[in-house]
This record gives structure tokens, C-alpha cells and sequence, in this order.
């Protein structure tokens, strides 16, 4: 099947693209940096089975794209990648016909947890012949999943929530040039140990890096920072 990645953020697209590309079933063919790109791609691409979307884009707004991808290409699949914490866009994606919303910054394990649950759907409403019961329609309705249901506080590693998580990485979204652990502290509210644990799991999940700054006396300065092209 083929995919295609709509993200502003040349970084974070190679992350998602690396990320599918890991599952066999799955070829992606293309990448947009902007909403006009990703619907040219989509009209010179009428095949696509799976759009991996963001919704911020600097040259359309996010419903006026989502509708209009709807509308040319009813039968696309489509997954949110978004920072979005706006509960009607998540309504509008429901009535969309959106498979699944994944809000930034995303756990890796959630990401293919979602994707893994994906395929088994396509697998199983593709097979020929196939019957379903009431569990299946439930599930692929909306109302289940084919693994075990987890939250997302049940996904990420212990000492880590998704509350502060998201503060920690909404805190680093509003400075170009990052974030110590001290500044971190101070914005966030939260102890340096705490600030130090939830920097180095973005880290390690790869929605952000560290730089030195040797432009200070004594130690090096260790700065944090979200990934960029």
C-alpha cells in the first residue's frame, strides 16, 4: 500500500517516514511541506491509500484542507499527526472520517501501536468473503481496537505522564534557540530532576536534540531543542 507524509517540519517527516517504512505492507511515495503541495501530490496520485497529516500548515488553514482532501479522495485513509489540542477539530475529524488522531508530541510505541491496528483493519475488511460480528463492527467503527486498549499514560515509560509531557514540549515549541534544564524548570513548573527525566525522554523519542553552547565560562551549556529542517 502506499503512503504519503503531510508535514511542515522536514525532520519530523523523515521520523514518521522511517517509521512506516518499517512495516512491510507499507511504501511511502511522497512528502508535502505545505497543504497546496500535499492536494497537488494527491491529484497527480489518485492511488494513495494512507495520508499521515498535520494539520498546521502556512497556506491554508487546517479544516478548509481536511475537507477538501475528503472531498476529492473519499476513499483515502487518513491519519492525524498534530499538535492540535482543539476538541471541535477533533470533532471535524471524526466527521471526517478520519481514522485515528495521534497528538504531538507522539510516543513511538502509540504511533505503532496505531499503525499496527490500522493494517489488521485493512487486512481484515480487504480479505474476500469475509463475514464480521458485532465486535468487529464496534471495532472498526470507532469503538475498539485490536490489541489490548491502553491510554496513553499506560504507553509511556513509568515517571513519565502525558500532562507534563506536553507541557514540557509546548514550553520548548515557543523557544527557537531551546531550552536548558534550569529554564525548563522555571517554565514548566517542575523540579530539575523531573525537567531532566521528560528532556531526555524527547530525546530519545526523537522529537527533539540537544546542542552545546561552549560560548559560556566553565561547562558547557546543554540546550534542548526541537528538531528542525
Amino acid at each position: 500500500m502506499k503512503a504519503i507524509i503531510a508535514e511542515d517540519d522536514y525532520r519530523v517527516a523523515m521520523i514518521h517516514k522511517e517509521y512506516l517504512n518499517s512495516y512491510r505492507e507499507v511504501v511511502v511515495v511522497g512528502h508535502a511541506l505545505k497543504g497546496t503541495e500535499l492536494l497537488s501530490q494527491l491529484q497527480k496520485q489518485p492511488d494513495i491509500d494512507l495520508l499521515l497529516l498535520d494539520l498546521y500548515f502556512p497556506d491554508i488553514s487546517r479544516l478548509e484542507l481536511l475537507q477538501k482532501v475528503r472531498a476529492n479522495h473519499p476513499k483515502l485513509d487518513i491519519i492525524i499527526v498534530s499538535a492540535s489540542d482543539d476538541a471541535s477539530m477533533l470533532q471535524q475529524a471524526k466527521r471526517q472520517g478520519v481514522y485515528a488522531f495521534l497528538k504531538k508530541p507522539v510516543d513511538v510505541r502509540l504511533f505503532r501501536e496505531t499503525i499496527s491496528d490500522y493494517l489488521k483493519e485493512r487486512a481484515f475488511l480487504s480479505e474476500p468473503g469475509q463475514t464480521f460480528s458485532n465486535s468487529d463492527a464496534k471495532r472498526v467503527l470507532g469503538g475498539g481496537k485490536y490489541s489490548q486498549a491502553k491510554s496513553v499514560d499506560n504507553l509511556l515509560p513509568s515517571g513519565i505522564d502525558a500532562i507534563t509531557l506536553d507541557r514540557v514540549y509546548t514550553a520548548l515549541k515557543g523557544e527557537q534557540n531551546g531550552l536548558t534544564i534550569e529554564e525548563t524548570c522555571e517554565a514548566v513548573g517542575v523540579s530539575r530532576t523531573t525537567a531532566r527525566r521528560y528532556l531526555e525522554h524527547l530525546v530519545r523519542e526523537q522529537h527533539i536534540r540537544t546542542h552545546l553552547n561552549y560560548g559560556v565560562i566553565g561547562r558547557p551549556e546543554r540546550r534542548y531543542m526541537l528538531k528542525r529542517p
